[in-house]
């Protein structure tokens, strides 16, 4: 009975933790989720499986597994957070299956168990679970190579042989070469324990080595179709050193970074691992023979977390390929403890007890501090904890199965109750979906959604219809006079819009936070208010609807005595005295363009044009460097184009006022633009102060 009893709590705090696997599904997208599925919607959408996109440029960054297992989600099942993350999910989800495989195969059956266990519950396992990265399937992909090849190394089966190639293929053709490291370190490492020098350097290693190169072909030759020899450089070399040294990316000089973040990566597991690490080393030193397999898995470990710890480019999701292979480690120090051949470690209980004491009040806390009415909610989670836990106890004897089911139930219930009531309620505040919610919650057809320099890849993926991302003022101005036009853009954009007059029938202003970096004044409610920034979706008059809103007559008097010509069509970006600076730098290149229509002159035939500009710089830039363009453009087409370099000495901080004349002859077609912007090639600041406009002809 009492046997019936324990299995059937077990399989409660296993279908528990199931849940709070399933419900992350559900979860909206953010960071680099976010990016993975509008790349991978935008594949599907294409068509295109092979040349990776986002918003019609090729990117680079990652290979195309993660890609393709997203993508078939949504070409199977529509377009839904569940969708793509649905088959990455079983992906990662079979690394709990290869470590219980290698943990039996190093140490016997219940270590096997105790490593599937150890790590379908950390916490690590189950954030990644839910906010899905490259790493998510990553690490099974490593955990299965390492797996067949230490079948390999014990067995000398061939088919052992291809499919730990193949796994090292795949998780390569994941995230590079980084996928290869880790086996490659564990081959190297057990060879050199044995002494095996004849193997070391078989030939038989370079059919492995083209097996992989056949397995991630494709992003070989995305890559090079793409990017050319510069791809196959940034692949191999520039991802991976660069990330090292930070030339790619990261500044970080903590080398005890990865360390924290294994601290709670483990959870509840920490102390477990700790000892378990602790004790295999000193078994090192203390044992008259050394389990070669054990010492060389642990040493590929510690290599590559030293290289990680030294690299500049740091990020806590990296340390996700590591769970599983420290999670087998563990489970054959766990396993001795379970048979009782050695001594629970001194203090690990009732630190242990201790540290579940922690994350149950943690569950409790978050319920008073971050949502509005969570306590009761938080307190009946809590209570689940101490009813599992109390009929265990009845039923169980041993105190280390205690604590093992007590940690069990705290950390599962913990993560149900994160991703059903805590997480869905930070993630709301995300602008991408308040965006949503109000655009395609109009029940009209409300046009088309332009996402104006920001990175909220999220908006791209669950939108209904595609939105068109656009970078610079002149993309902006192009499609100005589409219906019912609706920009999203970020707070610095929306004032420089207002600025230059656009037409604006509505401004809606989204308070919002992104979920990347979550900081205690967000998490507090009578802070979090003071912890939003502020974006801004604005919907834009077409022309017509402009000039209908205001007296024609007036407006046009005051643009012939600023232009020195009639022109009742002008009512588009226009600078004025008003403007008192405009910053232009290396992300914001071009000033938004002064554009004027130039049919009530096409019949002329000489132009003269006078712009006084009034401007300065923030350090110095030289002729060429800064220049005013002037185009007369038909559909794209330049007809006319002239450039007017500006410079900057440093000499003096104050305005400079330039004056330009330009005249000239040209045969205007209907529906010519007269327009000119200044372009930054260097990304050295200027303000521009005020542009006078003068236009006459003959």
């Amino acid at each position: 009975m009492n046997s019936l009893l324990k299995r059937s709590l077990w399989t409660v705090a296993f279908l528990v933790g199931f849940a709070a696997w399933f419900f992350g599904l559900f979860i909206d997208l953010t960071g680099d989720s976010g990016l993975y599925a509008a790349i991978s919607r935008q594949m599907v959408e294409s068509g295109d499986w092979l040349n990776l996109k986002i918003n019609g440029e090729p990117y680079e960054q990652k290979p195309h597994l993660f890609f393709w297992l997203a993508g078939l989600g949504i070409q199977l099942f529509g377009n839904s957070n569940w969708a793509f993350k649905l088959l990455p999910f079983i992906f990662a989800v079979s690394s709990v299956y290869f470590s219980y495989r290698l943990a039996k195969l190093l140490f016997g059956k219940h270590a096997g168990n105790l490593a599937a266990l150890i790590t379908g519950t950390s916490q690590m396992f189950f954030l990644y679970l839910l906010d899905f990265h490259t790493d998510s399937v990553l690490q099974a992909a490593v955990v299965f190579a390492v797996w067949q090849l230490a079948e390999y190394l014990k067995k000398g089966n061939s088919i052992h042989f291809v499919l730990g190639f193949t796994g090292v293929g795949l998780a390569m053709l994941t995230k590079g070469p980084v996928g290869a490291v880790l086996p490659f370190l564990f081959v190297l490492s057990y060879l050199l324990l044995k002494k095996d020098f004849r193997q070391l350097f078989h030939p038989k290693w370079i059919l492995g080595v083209l097996l992989v190169l056949i397995i991630i072909s494709p992003t070989l030759y995305h890559l090079w179709k793409s990017f050319g020899a510069e791809g196959f450089r940034f692949y191999f070399i520039d991802n991976n050193i660069g990330r090292v040294t930070g030339k790619v990316a990261g500044s970080s000089t903590d080398p005890f970074f990865y360390l924290y973040n294994l601290l709670w990566a483990f959870l509840p597991w920490t102390l477990f691992v700790i000892f378990a690490i602790a004790g295999e080393i000193e078994s090192w030193f203390t044992q008259n023979t050394m389990n070669k397999t054990n010492a060389a898995l642990l040493c590929s470990i510690l290599v590559l977390l030293l290289v990680f710890s030294i690299a500049k480019g740091k990020a806590p999701n990296y340390v996700l390929m590591f769970v599983p292979l420290i999670a087998v480690i563990t489970s054959g120090r766990m396993q001795v403890w379970l048979q009782r051949e050695a001594p629970l470690p001194k203090g690990l209980f009732y630190v242990q007890v201790s540290v579940l004491i922690l994350i149950s009040a943690l569950l409790v806390f978050a319920g008073v501090t971050i949502l509005e009415s969570g306590i009761v909610m938080s307190l009946l989670f809590l209570l689940a904890i101490a009813v599992l836990f109390g009929v265990f106890m009845l039923a169980e004897r041993s105190r280390l199965k205690r604590l093992l089911f007590s940690s069990v139930t705290v950390i599962v219930v913990f993560n149900l109750y994160l991703n059903t009531q805590l997480i869905p309620f930070l993630y709301s505040y995300q602008g991408h979906r308040q965006v949503l919610e109000i655009f395609e919650g109009r029940g009209e057809a409300v046009g088309q959604l332009y996402s104006f320099g920001l990175e909220e890849y999220e908006l791209f993926f669950n939108a209904k219809d595609s939105v068109i991302s656009i970078v610079s003022w002149r993309e902006l101005y192009e499609s100005r006079n589409e219906a019912g036009k609706w920009v999203y853009t970020e707070e610095d954009k929306f004032v420089e819009m207002l600025f230059l007059g656009l037409p604006i029938d509505t401004v809606y202003q989204i308070r919002q936070r992104g979920m990347n970096r979550i900081s205690l004044d967000f998490l507090t409610r009578k802070s979090r208010d003071k912890s939003l920034s502020a974006n801004y979706l604005v919907r834009l008059k077409r022309n017509v609807e402009a000039m209908g809103s205001q007296n024609v007559d007036s407006l046009a008097n005051s643009l012939s005595r600023k232009m020195g010509f009639f022109s009742p069509y002008f009512d588009e970006f226009f600078f004025g005295k008003e403007i008192k600076s405009l910053h232009i730098n290396r992300k914001d290149e071009y000033t938004p363009p002064v554009i004027i229509p130039l049919d009530g002159l096409r019949k002329r035939n000489q132009l003269e044009f006078k712009l006084a500009l009034e401007y300065r710089g923030q350090t110095d830039f030289a002729e060429k460097d800064v220049v005013l363009v002037m185009s007369v453009e038909k559909e794209k087409q330049n007809l006319l184009y002239r450039i007017f370099p500006l410079q900057w000495t440093g000499n003096s901080r104050n305005w400079e006022t330039a004056i330009f004349t330009e005249e000239f002859t040209a045969d205007l077609p209907p529906g010519a633009l007269l327009s000119f912007y200044i372009w930054n090639k260097t990304g050295k600041q200027v303000e521009i102060k005020s542009m006078d406009v003068k236009v006459t002809s003959e």
